[in-house]
């Protein structure tokens, strides 16, 4: 009981003061590591943010209301005139507006508590400051700044739900113009930049990096209708974009599509999409300028020795400085932000662009920041003979491991996009179908019953071939494989339709079975009695006895339906006499298929909160489909060449001359 008192007379006497320091150490917080987020998907990193996301507001909230008590202890001048930094905090960072995508369709909640934390502040500094002090002066400006930065943060709440991300397309995507320019030879451009001026601005950049940022902020249209569901459009510009980057920069259109991406974060979960705007600009320079008037006033007009606490002098000079610097600091990666080179390149001011893009460089390594570490660069993998054939089989913890995509992996899934992008001339309905493949057995299921048949389909192909053949194809497969099963395992929400758990779960106990059969098996006379290779492992002899002993035609009940037709599959595949190439192509093919029809028809909500917590492969490949879709008309958009003598003529190849 005694220190229960103790701790009591403590709150009591100390409340306000730690509460002050708690929102501001919490702001401090969500500035420096919220931004990690896009980059890491920690299940530890996303439980902290939201706890100190929700704290950070709740504290501010109650002492603003501790403070408005009009009979409340220990509220003098300098402990009033903290009623303005509490406000300030709840506009909250540049780097998190919302912690989730439900938070900015709540912005009319948001905005009504705006109103009664500002009535709030107002009322404390009506109350317990009086006279036209310098204290009195500075916290007047506090006050304006944190009302303006509260306004702030819901206006970025509202324009990044679905009429918002739907006023930005029409504002800065659809029908984008430029400043005029002069081209070479001294004719004057027109504002509307046409296919080629896209080739001339890409090329035109002394870095890789600079060059895909341009790309990605050009092409953010594409990005922005496929998260709205907004049917796809561009202007000649941004064909020539896209048409630029998939047939001279193949190499940097993932890197591309991960930009975007992170754009995309920006407008949803920062105030990206408010403070690069002329209103946005106006607030920065305001409150910049009001907080270090108030920085002055205080530390040279106010005399903090006047009968107040040591403690609480501190206390104000750590809000008033902490407040400064979270401003500068702000203020220096606003200036060198993507946003903010995009602008100046695409206004044409040549020589402050320049400025930005070192400045990028040499402080916040935007470059860097806009690329995501962990999720775009692996994928989770799952599979379930590898997990059946292991040591520790244990349906309740199921292992998850991760992948990187390979370079290979990314040239094959490009390239197998481009074929279907182009035998279906672009059109979103039959890029983002099933079942493309007339060579390959078509059978009507659900999609998790597909994915639980092809992967049993393909490994069992896979452990019927030579290992060395097409060795780099045979891990593009099984990467695909597992994901789609670790899709469906870990994240079923990403996947169409209704995906019923226990659909695994009966194929792996259905495995399992297997395997048990197969220990009891005499390997040597039973399994490895006329197979190709001297050394086999435990999950090529299951794969083997699935084929031999265990299907049974006639049994289709339960889960020996879906195991056997995976089987059967694999079966038909390899009696069909392909080689070796041509098979795994077929089976790639099949895998990209469910891959693009995934992401296709998952929702654009569960595309969109997965990007604040490290993104999935699945949103990248769909972006890239519908990159690839404007890729197709884009061809179609590709100025003629021009030839300026015979000998440019006479290379013509004359098979690829069209002769109409």
């Amino acid at each position: 009981m005694v220190g229960g008192g103790v701790l009591l007379h403590l709150w009591n006497e100390w409340a306000v003061q730690i509460l002050v320091l708690f929102s501001f150490t919490s702001q401090a917080f969500l500035f420096a590591v919220a931004g990690n987020r896009r980059r890491n998907g920690s299940t530890k990193l996303k439980v902290l943010l939201w706890l100190v996301y929700l704290l950070a507001d709740s504290t501010a909230t109650y002492t603003l209301g501790h403070l408005s008590i009009a009979s409340a202890p220990h509220v003098h001048q300098l402990v009033a005139f903290w009623a303005p930094f509490l406000l300030l905090h709840l506009g909250g960072q540049d780097t998190i507006t919302a912690y989730a995508l439900e938070d900015n369709r709540l912005w009319l909640r948001h905005l009504q508590t705006l109103v009664v934390q500002v009535l709030g502040a107002a009322y404390v500094l009506y109350m317990h400051l009086s006279g036209s002090g310098a204290l009195v002066a500075a916290a007047i400006l506090m006050f304006a700044v944190g009302a303006l930065k509260y306004g702030e943060r819901i206006w970025a709440l509202k324009c990044a739900d679905n009429h918002g991300l739907n006023s930005y397309l029409k504002k800065y995507c659809d029908d984008r113009k430029f400043p005029p320019r002069i081209r070479r030879g001294g004719v004057r451009a027109s504002s509307n930049l046409s296919f080629d001026d896209a080739k001339h601005d890409l090329e035109s950049f002394a870095t890789e990096e600079e060059m895909t940022l341009h790309g990605a902020h050009t092409l953010l249209g594409i990005c922005v209708r496929a998260f709205i569901n907004h049917p796809q459009s561009a202007t000649d510009y941004t064909y020539g974009s896209v048409f630029y980057f998939v047939r001279h920069r193949k190499e940097n259109i993932y890197a591309v599509i991960e930009m975007e991406l992170s754009l995309m974060y920006d407008i949803m979960y920062t105030k990206a999409r408010v403070v690069h705007t002329w209103y946005g600009l106006c607030i920065r320079v305001v409150s910049l300028l009001a907080i270090a008037t108030t920085v002055v006033l205080v530390f040279c007009l106010v005399n903090l020795k006047d009968g107040y606490k040591r403690v609480d002098m501190a206390i104000t000079c750590i809000l008033l400085v902490g407040a400064l610097l979270l401003e500068v600091t702000s203020g220096f990666i606003v200036i060198g932000s993507t946003w903010t080179g995009y602008f100046l390149y695409s206004r044409r001011w040549s020589l402050l662009h320049p400025v930005t893009s070192s400045l990028r460089r040499l402080v916040v390594r935007s470059v860097i920041g806009r690329r995501w570490s962990e999720s775009f660069r692996t994928v989770g993998q799952f599979n379930m003979l590898d997990f059946c054939t292991g040591e520790s089989y244990d349906l309740k913890k199921v292992p998850m491991r991760r992948a990187k995509v390979s370079p290979q992996l990314k040239d094959f899934l490009l390239n197998e996009l481009l074929r279907i992008a182009d035998r279906h001339d672009g059109v979103e309905e039959g890029m983002y179908s099933l079942n493309q493949n007339r060579d390959i057995p078509v059978f009507e299921a659900e999609f998790d019953t597909r994915i639980v048949r092809w992967q049993i389909a393909t490994d069992v192909i896979l452990c019927s071939i030579d290992q060395d053949d097409q060795g780099e194809y045979q891990v593009a497969i099984k990467n695909l494989s597992d994901y789609m099963m670790f899709l469906l395992v870990k994240h079923p929400d990403m996947l169409p339709g209704h995906s019923r758990g226990h659909m695994y779960v009966d194929a792996l106990q259905w495995i399992a079975r297997c395997n048990k059969n197969v220990e009891r098996l005499d390997k040597e006379a039973s399994i490895m009695r006329n197979y190709k290779k001297p050394l086999i492992t435990r999950g090529a002899q299951v794969a083997q006895y699935m084929t031999e002993k265990c299907h049974r035609p006639d049994d289709d009940s339960g889960e020996n339906a879906t195991c056997n037709h995976g089987v059967d599959i694999a079966k038909t595949l390899l009696q069909k006499g392909w080689d070796t190439r041509h098979l795994l192509g077929a089976i790639f093919g099949v895998w990209v298929e469910m891959l693009c029809y995934a992401g296709r028809h998952c929702s654009r909500d569960c595309h969109a909160r997965k990007l604040s917590s490290g993104g999935e492969f699945l949103t990248v490949v769909w972006l890239l489909t519908a990159h690839l879709g404007i890729y197709e008309y884009a061809k179609f958009r590709e100025p003629p060449r021009v030839y300026h003598n015979t000998h440019d003529l006479l290379r013509i190849d004359p098979l690829t001359v069209n002769i109409s």
